[in-house]
């Protein structure tokens, strides 16, 4: 990690007040713990920061510390400006009328002397109500969704700061700290954190940020984990991270709706081994009967992910609407995600679990084109 990037976000922080920390449409659980622990880290500092998330927090995140702060709408605030000219004609007086009949409000400018002209009146849009926006552990602005897509000016006018592992992540920012040899945005932001203000990363945002490390690595049985992962969370239950509480919730808990949809999975889970792949098919029914929905079924690719690890692909079919088919893929890093990803058609990733959208109309139909897509990289 380099020293000069994590100064000049060091520098960004300090000057900034009102830091706007948004969240992706489908937030990942390193993202969100990423956000939450920086978000607590901000309010230690008298910072401002907002958490902003326009999509639904997954169920089972709702242990998090602080995820009760997340606000489902961006604060805009962006005023209206006047600007006068005030050089030939000094300001005397200020004063203004409104007139709720006509829906209008007159302001009356009397000057010392003099008079004030058309042309030295200028009109603007007032600044953002946000000093800087930090970005944790999302590759893409696409990833913000309608987030990004109805407040593109905001993104644009107000410096970013990137920090995320992902490698295909776009360098959007003004600074980038992406470094694709850590196994979470949570471990590189634990030590950006310690080296900012280590008295600070105690209790609840240690907590977050080792939620984040175990998230990501499956409670370290990934292979992506490595001998630094376990350095920071060892460094973070010294700081007060709460373990116990994380495998409890993560691991030992699940609502009865998950546990009906994860069975109706591997009811219907079938393999190709020439492949390496295993896959499982969710009828409409399947999700509406356990009352699940998109964080469920990501729950259960996830579920399964952890549980095959023999398999180097991994895919969820399932049938979002009559004739309307969403998949879901895990692509083992040691395969070309990007070869993959673009025989599949991937649209957004999940940490390592991409969306993808068949092109087919029904399960059997989906499944077909699944399997023919892939085989293609088969020789490889």
């Amino acid at each position: 990690m380099e020293i000069t990037i994590q100064k000049q976000i060091f520098e960004s922080i300090s000057k900034a007040h009102r830091i706007l920390l948004p969240l992706p449409t489908f937030p990942t659980g390193d993202s969100l713990a990423a956000a939450l622990a920086l978000h607590g880290f901000l309010h230690r500092l008298d910072k401002d920061p907002k958490l902003v998330c326009l999509g639904a927090i997954p169920e089972r995140y709702g242990f998090l510390p602080g995820v009760d702060q997340i606000s489902t709408q961006l604060e805009q605030g962006r005023g209206f400006v006047i600007s006068v000219r005030t050089t030939d004609a000094p300001l005397d007086e200020l004063s203004y009328h409104r007139d709720e009949s006509k829906e209008k409000v007159d302001i009356f400018l009397k000057p010392q002397s003099g008079q004030y002209r058309q042309e030295d009146v200028s009109f603007k849009s007032d600044r953002f109500p946000y000093d800087l926006i930090i970005s944790l552990g999302v590759a893409s602005l696409d990833l913000y969704g309608s987030l990004y897509e109805g407040n593109a000016d905001l993104f644009f006018e107000t410096p970013i700061v990137n920090i995320d592992h992902h490698s295909n992540n776009e360098h959007f920012g003004e600074i980038n700290l992406v470094d694709i040899t850590a196994t979470a945005t949570t471990e590189i932001l634990s030590e950006l954190l310690e080296n900012f203000e280590t008295n600070l990363v105690e209790g609840p945002i240690a907590t977050n940020l080792l939620a984040g490390i175990l998230i990501e690595t499956n409670s370290f049985q990934h292979i992506k984990t490595t001998p630094k992962s376990f350095l920071r969370a060892s460094s973070l239950i010294s700081q007060g991270a709460d373990q116990q509480g994380i495998i409890k919730y993560l691991y030992k808990t699940k609502s009865v709706g998950l546990l009906k949809l994860w069975g109706r999975a591997l009811a219907r889970l079938r393999q190709v081994p020439e492949l390496g792949l295993s896959y499982s098919l969710l009828r409409q029914e399947d999700i509406a009967k356990t009352g699940s929905g998109v964080a469920e079924i990501l729950s259960v690719a996830e579920e399964l992910v952890a549980s095959l690890s023999d398999s180097k692909l991994i895919a969820v079919l399932y049938e979002e609407a009559l004739g309307r088919i969403s998949g879901l893929v895990y692509i083992h890093p040691t395969l070309s995600s990007l070869e993959i990803g673009s025989l599949l058609g991937v649209e957004q990733s999940h940490g390592n679990i991409f969306t993808f959208r068949p092109s087919a109309a029904t399960l059997t139909e989906a499944e077909a084109e699944l399997l023919a897509r892939l085989a293609r990289v088969k020789p490889k």
